[in-house]
């Protein structure tokens, strides 16, 4: 059983200085995922896969293909640990935690400060499913079973939501019509399809939103 219980948070990493040491599969991956979230990465590794090299080249992230230095931690604010070297992903712990950085090492979850749980998009929306660092096969699973019930019309429904929450004054009466509309009959029908019925229904509520100011 595990001894601690994690935090989920969402992060949003745009323009954050991001440190990705090592290279293979995870940080392959990895190295993506960072990328579309906006950070500004930095990988350091001997030898990176053909997809790193590709970013790098497109001006994406910032490669060193050499050994990981303890200096490559200045002026980082978050670090990624993905080698199949252990005296490597601890050294880069120390050093990390000396400066006050958060960690995560892949496969190593005793070293890390944070856990990263298995993610599917679609759209705006994010399944994200953890085990606390104990199963990933059976987070990727669970997030794959979870995603297929993520349907157009809940993308949708997302979208439309966002949409209304920049236009509306704050308040209960905004509070209360978006958890209408996400849990009544006009949620109901964007998700089943029916747009031009939902958005009648929007329409009406609009129509009084101002009245229940």
């Amino acid at each position: 059983m595990s001894a601690h219980v994690d935090f989920p948070v969402c992060l949003r990493l745009a323009g954050k200085r991001v440190l990705l040491v090592g290279a293979g599969t995870i940080a392959d991956e990895r190295s993506q995922q960072l990328v579309e979230a906006g950070a500004r990465v930095r990988v350091v590794a001997p030898v990176v896969s053909p997809r790193i090299q590709r970013l790098a080249e497109a001006g994406r992230l910032e490669l060193i293909e050499r050994v990981w230095r303890p200096e490559d931690t200045l002026e980082q604010q978050l670090v990624f640990v993905a080698t199949d070297d252990p005296e490597v992903s601890r050294a880069v712990a120390a050093e990390a935690r000396a400066r006050g950085l958060w960690l995560n090492t892949a496969d190593v979850p005793e070293l890390c400060d944070f856990t990263l749980p298995s993610v599917g998009r679609r759209g705006p929306l994010v399944v994200a499913v953890s085990t606390s660092g104990l199963a990933p096969a059976l987070a990727r699973v669970l997030r794959q079973q979870f995603l297929e019930q993520v349907t157009p019309g809940h993308v949708r429904l997302a979208r439309l939501s966002g949409w209304l929450r920049k236009r509306l004054p704050r308040g209960a009466a905004r509070m209360r019509l978006l958890k209408h509309l996400v849990e009544g009959e006009a949620g109901a029908l964007l998700v089943r399809g029916e747009r031009r019925a939902a958005w009648a229904r929007v329409r009406a509520a609009l129509e009084t939103f101002g009245e229940t100011t």
